[in-house]
């Protein structure tokens, strides 16, 4: 049975700020498509928007070939019409993949390096796509799979009516660059369908997954109910003994998140996590720096409402790096080390001893 908790969502800054992605009805209103387009076309870094974003309204055109039909457990999960406000409240919803056969590692590899690992698994897929269908963004993904069966296609006819068949779906509702755009409506009107037209437009629609679904996904309440349903109990035990083992865990820094809330002490946990993710843009440049401002006026700006308390010199010497341009993965080191001390200290030895670790254990 599934349990009801809160999504992991490090709270960085209006402008990467996380927002409640769980729909709880739909009527089809205008403001519900204004609401998919924006929450598609966010994105985390700002090194990741393409240039110029429009959304093309282009009239669909009338064919007699059939129109791709739903298969909410396949890699053909998109209709024609799919975003008219009408046929969404009337659409189902894909069905939530079983645990069966899947054990806790499998499931928390979906979460590590970048959206291909949960792509790549049938049931990662699946719970991938049941989150995009809840955060209004399921287009992305549909139109990538079209693009994949598209490629696959032999008979000539056939697939340049699939390809008109998918611009006509998508192109009200994905969000590319003008170039991608022209250049997607270019190789499929044309009938040429060459692929290094069509190629910008799937990268972009890559990058959008990449950069603010999936992580959007792997902090969403859906993935941390679906993880915790296969949790091993001796995982939650070992906690006990390794602090290290806790905030590495999914489930468990979830529960921790939830104790630190409630004496107060949370910011220390997500700022953290705000390192964890700053360090994995090691190989982005410019979103290192992007990161690296946001985590310093979130966590560490006198007066801020997170403010997280480091020794004398700490915040001076981060802050003197930031202005010196001089951005990289050591930025943060000793401000983690001192945040690490802290909660380790008192809050995790509080937590092993809290309702929130024990009912848990008793879940498992």
């Amino acid at each position: 049975m599934w349990r009801s908790y809160k999504a992991e969502t490090p709270d960085f800054s209006d402008e990467t700020q996380e927002v409640d992605l769980n729909v709880h009805g739909s009527d089809g209103s205008d403001s519900e498509q204004e609401e998919r387009k924006s929450r598609s076309a966010s994105v985390t870094s700002a090194s990741s928007v393409p240039e110029a974003p429009v959304t093309l309204r282009v009239p669909t055109t009338k064919s007699n070939a059939t129109s791709p039909t739903p298969s909410t457990g396949s890699n053909n999960f998109f209709i024609a019409g799919m975003f008219d406000g009408k046929e969404r409240s009337n659409r189902e919803a894909p069905p939530m993949p079983s645990t069966e056969g899947v054990e806790y590692p499998r499931a928390a590899s979906w979460a590590a390096g970048n959206c291909t690992n949960v792509l790549n698994d049938d049931k990662g897929k699946q719970l991938f796509r049941v989150f995009l269908f809840q955060s209004l963004a399921e287009e992305n993904l549909g139109f990538l799979e079209a693009m994949e069966r598209l490629k696959k296609m032999k008979n000539g006819d056939e697939k340049v009516q699939f390809a008109k068949d998918t611009l006509n779906t998508y192109q009200g509702s994905i969000n590319l660059s003008s170039g991608s755009m022209k250049a997607l409506r270019n190789a499929i009107n044309t009938e040429t369908l060459d692929p290094e037209e069509m190629g910008p437009a799937i990268k972009e629609v890559k990058r959008l997954l990449e950069n603010d679904q999936f992580p959007r996904f792997r902090r969403s309440e859906l993935y941390l109910q679906y993880l915790e349903e296969l949790l091993p109990r001796s995982y939650a035990e070992k906690w006990a003994q390794s602090f290290e083992g806790l905030l590495n865990n999914h489930v468990g820094r979830h529960h921790f998140r939830l104790f630190l809330r409630s004496i107060h002490a949370e910011e220390n946990l997500r700022f953290w996590e705000a390192v964890v993710e700053f360090r994995s843009t090691r190989h982005k440049a410019s979103a290192m720096n992007n990161l690296g401002r946001v985590i310093l006026n979130t966590y560490l700006a006198e007066g801020t409402a997170n403010e997280v308390f480091l020794p004398f010199g700490v915040r001076q010497v981060i802050e003197r790096r930031i202005q010196d341009n001089n951005i990289d993965i050591t930025l943060f080191d000793e401000a983690i080390k001192h945040v690490e001390q802290v909660l380790r200290n008192d809050p995790y030895v509080r937590f092993l001893q809290s309702a929130q670790y024990n009912t848990l254990l008793g879940k498992l």
